[in-house]
């Protein structure tokens, strides 16, 4: 017997839900954690999407370690270095993979493992798993592979990039807005052609 969905069932539905949707997003000063991972599939991502609260725990005294996967040529190192020095970055990797193929090779998981083994994150942001470039949706799926191979305990933050999301935690970055400007303005290779 083929059941349809009925009209009713989903005003039911979001007449329960819809007094939670009036409420609004939690605020955090910052998430919790003193050792960072961010990941970002191509150099920028990290800084379009969470470099305001990576300068936040850095001025919390906390470590944060970038680990870049795709498109690291010489000139968008040399941005991403530039970006890393005014957000106060502890430590960047750049890998070596092309863009659109980090699930095709292996190397991929191994370079993430032993970013993770080398420095063991309380706290992880990585691009939003709704976010609608497929590197962006291969680095969650290297994350979730890892964590269940090997576990992990530490926070993991979607950030977003290219979709708008819809938020769950909000970080008020309005203190260093002006520095998060200057740190996307190392991209010129980008902003010439997307900013």
């Amino acid at each position: 017997m083929k059941r349809h969905l009925k009209w009713s069932h989903v005003y039911r539905l979001y007449e329960v839900f819809e007094p939670l949707l009036k409420q609004s997003v939690p605020k955090e000063a910052k998430p919790h954690g003193e050792r960072v991972v961010v990941l970002a599939p191509h150099i920028d991502d990290e800084t379009i999407g969470c470099g305001g609260v990576m300068m936040k725990h850095v001025a919390a005294g906390d470590r944060v370690a970038v680990l870049t996967f795709a498109d690291c040529t010489e000139p968008r190192m040399a941005e991403g270095h530039a970006a890393g020095q005014i957000l106060g970055v502890s430590r960047q990797e750049f890998l070596p993979f092309v863009t659109r193929h980090l699930l095709d090779r292996p190397e991929s998981a191994a370079r993430l493992a032993e970013f993770l083994e080398a420095e063991q994150p309380d706290l992880i942001y990585t691009p939003s798993l709704f976010d609608r470039h497929t590197d962006h949706v291969a680095v969650n799926i290297l994350l979730a592979r890892f964590i269940r191979k090997h576990g992990l305990s530490a926070m993991i933050y979607g950030y977003e990039v290219w979709s708008t999301l819809t938020p769950n935690v909000a970080v008020d970055i309005s203190a260093v807005q002006a520095r998060k400007a200057q740190a996307l303005n190392c991209f010129v290779s980008q902003n010439a052609s997307n900013n």
